[in-house]
């Protein structure tokens, strides 16, 4: 089985572990590729990649051949760092956000955003564009930020946590009939006590 590369934080070593445990009891092995993050969610919904390591579950109303398997590997954080005291999210006039992880756009599409919504291709240039208050504000994910950027001093913004969020492993249309046998594999790693042991290897909890 064929995936692309995740951002090398705890939450992907976490999902690779636990997936190549899920993947060999059924009897597939996991081949992990570096691939264009930008451009990983098409090339799996057409079939290029066998599916996504970890995605929210909103993915599959724009990828249609992408599944989730219902089971949720982690939860994080979607956070609003802004340079403004009082302002809401509402009040924000220009907001800086990632291509390649959808979460971000997902809540914009929830809840409509009327500033500039600036499209960037790392956390740092999310960083960068609110330091130099050239944004009042960026949408991060909690375990990018504290990945990425562990020493960024968080505190000279307002921090604001607006979704909590869960993330999904997911496999292409032709993969449908692994799904039941992985969400049964999964099931069966979380009452055996493996998950929580990956979960503690990697500080998860």
């Amino acid at each position: 089985m064929l995936f692309n590369r995740p951002a090398d934080t705890p939450q992907a070593r976490y999902v690779i572990e636990l997936m190549t445990l899920a993947y060999n009891e059924l009897g597939y092995d996991l081949h992990i590729i570096d691939f264009n993050h930008q451009s990983a969610l098409s090339a799996a919904n057409n079939g290029t990649l066998d599916g996504q390591l970890g995605r929210i579950s909103t993915i599959s109303q724009q990828y249609t051949n992408l599944h989730p398997v219902n089971f949720p590997l982690f939860e994080f954080n979607l956070v609003l760092l802004k340079n403004c005291q009082q302002c809401t999210f509402e009040q924000i006039d220009s907001i800086a956000i990632q291509v390649g992880y959808p979460a971000a756009q997902s809540y914009l599409n929830e809840h409509p955003f009327i500033g500039d919504i600036i499209n960037v291709k790392s956390v740092t240039a999310q960083l960068n564009l609110l330091t130099q208050q050239k944004v009042q504000g960026v949408l991060l994910l909690d375990f990018l930020l504290s990945t990425k950027h562990p020493h960024f001093d968080v505190n000279q913004f307002q921090m604001e946590v607006l979704a909590p969020i869960k993330s999904f492993h997911f496999l292409h249309s032709r993969h449908r009939a692994l799904i039941p046998k992985l969400e049964k594999q999964l099931h069966k790693l979380n009452e055996n006590g493996t998950i929580r042991l990956l979960r503690a290897k990697y500080n998860l909890d």
